[in-house]
């Protein structure tokens, strides 16, 4: 026979238990945290169609390619749940963000390419927008997935803005909440696809 004690130790253990089966960083975001997540989503897809020329505003980063390159994003895939935009570096097209709408929200991928079209080894790493975003700004903590592949980006948080007031794009990346990054695209030029393909 179980004493009562022990139940009520082996319900706790049970709800503790429950409640790590999802991660804080991966928990189910609420309705309004959804609904602002597809409205940032929607505002971005605005500038689909069109490439955007950019370049890099801070720097703190090992990687010299990314110190004073020319930049250019091009959002040419879009729907109401995904938009995908290759980001060139110079004349690497290695790159591409993807975000889109997933179990959890809405998450940013990191897709990179070797020359020939192959997966780069340290693949589609990113996060899921967390509860700061608004529907021109989101936050993106580095997920379980991307924590488990390279520990060391458990300190990473990535944002996207849409900066209407100035018509700007700007990408961030956050060490240990320290900006450690920042790249801005003008949205009042575009440029045709066809121009730069």
């Amino acid at each position: 026979m179980v004493k009562s004690g022990s139940l009520t130790a082996v319900g706790i253990l049970m709800i503790l238990l429950g409640a790590c089966g999802e991660s804080e960083q991966e928990q189910r975001p609420s309705e309004g945290q959804l609904e602002t997540q597809r409205e940032f989503l929607s505002n971005l897809s605005e500038y689909c169609g069109y490439a955007y020329a950019g370049q890099t505003e801070y720097f703190d980063l090992g990687d010299e390619a990314l110190k004073d390159p020319d930049l250019l994003m091009l959002p040419d895939e879009c729907d109401e749940d995904e938009v995908r935009i290759p980001f060139w570096v110079d004349d690497d097209r290695s790159r591409t963000w993807i975000l889109n709408m997933q179990e959890y929200g809405l998450r940013l991928s990191h897709d990179h390419r070797y020359e020939d079209g192959t997966e780069h080894e340290a693949n589609m790493y990113g996060g899921f927008a967390d509860t700061r975003g608004s529907s021109t700004k989101q936050f993106y903590p580095a997920d379980q997935a991307t924590i488990e592949d390279r520990p060391a980006r458990e300190i990473n948080v990535w944002s996207t803005e849409l900066d209407l007031q100035n018509e700007r794009y700007i990408y961030r990346l956050y060490l240990d909440g320290e900006k450690r990054f920042k790249a801005a695209f003008d949205l009042t030029d575009p440029i045709a696809l066809d121009e730069v393909r």
